[in-house]
């Protein structure tokens, strides 16, 4: 019977690392966050904010102001006994954001953090990072996907009609047109429901997969397609 509990327990450790090999999105990342023994204060490794915790806590998670303060992020526990927690930075601008942590189902600032200020709306306590800028533009980092959403975004020359036809509107080229928001840039934010969807862009009389994005498939006639899947909020 021992034997048994030993093999169940050597077992469920094998999965737990293996879990969380697959949640990191790099070696370079896995191996910092695998390697942290104490809190520090926020930084940046590999385009993900790293945020961590010590203490005899249950569960620890984060929440942040550039969402609105409607979604936790869980931390995880390493090999060391610290919580930790990698955020994928967001595309576009640099920006300051504001977050607290929840500990224990309890709202907190930042301990490791110094850099704190008074939230004007609630009058509580907010810790601050620094979220530098990432391109939109970068290959292999833009994800059109968002939460109950999809963000399309295309480049091209300034002045022109540029729109968006999928599985979400019947392909229809003339229904989801982008607006310029800067010379030669172009954005559209559709609310769509969670699921997978095929899309191209209609650009100049041409029908073009997603430049930006590297999930393709093609159709029967051999056309590249984009693909999206949208989460549920």
């Amino acid at each position: 019977m021992k034997t048994i509990h030993v093999r169940v327990a050597v077992l469920a450790a094998l999965l737990a690392a293996s879990a969380w090999a697959l949640e990191e999105p790099s070696l370079k990342l896995h191996i910092h966050l695998t390697g942290l023994d104490t809190a520090v204060a926020p930084h940046i490794v590999d385009g993900h904010l790293i945020l961590s915790v010590v203490g005899p806590y249950r569960h620890v998670g984060a929440a942040f102001s550039h969402e609105d303060w409607k979604r936790v992020h869980s931390f995880q526990l390493n090999r060391n006994g610290v919580f930790v927690l990698a955020l994928p930075l967001p595309l576009g601008d640099a920006r300051l954001v504001q977050y607290r942590l929840v500990v224990d189902g309890a709202w907190s600032h930042d301990p490791s953090n110094p850099r704190t200020q008074r939230d004007r709306a609630t009058g509580a306590t907010v810790s601050l990072a620094d979220f530098p800028a990432r391109s939109l533009t970068e290959l292999g980092v833009w994800d059109p996907a968002m939460d109950g959403a999809a963000h399309f975004y295309f480049e091209g020359e300034s002045g022109q009609r540029v729109s968006v036809a999928g599985t979400f509107n019947g392909w229809d080229p003339f229904i989801h047109e982008l607006a310029e928001t800067a010379p030669g840039r172009y954005e559209l934010i559709l609310d769509l429901a969670p699921g997978d969807y095929y899309y191209v862009f209609v650009y100049m009389g041409r029908r073009l997969s997603d430049p930006l994005n590297m999930r393709l498939t093609y159709s029967p006639d051999g056309r590249e397609l984009s693909v999206i899947t949208v989460a549920r909020r």
